[in-house]
């Protein structure tokens, strides 16, 4: 019996020739295939040769795109976070709000969001609270940050013109929020450890009051009165972390 076998996207088989892509696309293919292979087996079950198999390009044609392992991983979390980005913007468009409506409702759509995609974060999780992965998780926050604090810095640039927030420095602010999420890094493994242990209740009860508690900070770095910014939804909270948890050997 003769076996079919497709090939990869943007490859052929046998003698025919490689379908011509653009540089973008071939990318984005690359990337595909990596996002795929690392959502499904961690960060240290995947190889560069894993990915060039299922990407079907030649070593030549990756190593044009990427050098390492890390920049696919770049790449991955800035391509994931333009997509938070992108799903939130018509939060941010409400017509009939002020700044910090749209403020808040760009924290539930991105609260909601997330909690859509609790496997695929727990990746990133697992990457960042590793031992000894610091330089990562240094890349990964400064892939993120490249995607949002543009955004971030837009919105309170308008609460600065409308007059509802009491900054000196739009950027400086905008930075210093993003910084917060750099310390939750003993937090998120004590939460996700509690909830792998099907303890549920008790890690949305731990990222709610550090939210609650960084919701209140950042209301003084905007100028606003206390309990102005809503970081906290705790229903959002325990379908992520719900969705991050894996399954226990009973």
């Amino acid at each position: 019996m003769q076996q079919n076998t497709k090939a990869p996207s943007g490859e052929t088989s046998g003698t025919q020739r490689r379908v011509r892509m653009s540089p973008q696309a071939r990318r984005a293919q690359i990337l595909d295939a990596a996002q795929r292979l690392f959502f499904e087996r961690g960060w240290d079950g995947v190889t560069l040769s894993d990915v060039i198999t299922l990407a079907g390009i030649s070593k030549g044609g990756f190593y044009h795109h990427f050098i390492a392992k890390e920049d696919l991983l770049d790449g991955i979390v800035s391509r994931f976070t333009a997509q938070a980005m992108e799903n939130t913007a018509e939060a941010c468009a409400v017509p009939d709000g002020d700044a910090l409506a749209r403020f808040n409702a760009f924290i539930a759509a991105t609260n909601r969001w997330k909690a859509e995609r609790g496997p695929e974060l727990r990746f990133f999780l697992d990457v960042m609270l590793r031992p000894g992965n610091d330089l990562l998780v240094q890349r990964i926050f400064a892939a993120s940050t490249e995607a949002t604090l543009p955004i971030l810095r837009q919105m309170i640039d308008a609460g600065i013109r409308e007059g509802q927030f009491d900054v000196p420095d739009a950027g400086l602010v905008a930075e210093s929020i993003l910084a917060l999420s750099q310390g939750r890094r003993a937090l998120l493994r004590e939460a996700i450890a509690a909830a792998d242990a099907g303890n549920l209740d008790r890690a949305t009860g731990m990222l709610s009051d550090r939210m609650t508690a960084e919701g209140r900070l950042i209301d003084r770095l905007l100028g606003l009165p206390p309990g102005s910014v809503v970081l906290t939804d705790p229903d959002e909270y325990s379908r992520m972390l719900g969705a991050m948890t894996r399954p226990r050997d009973d």
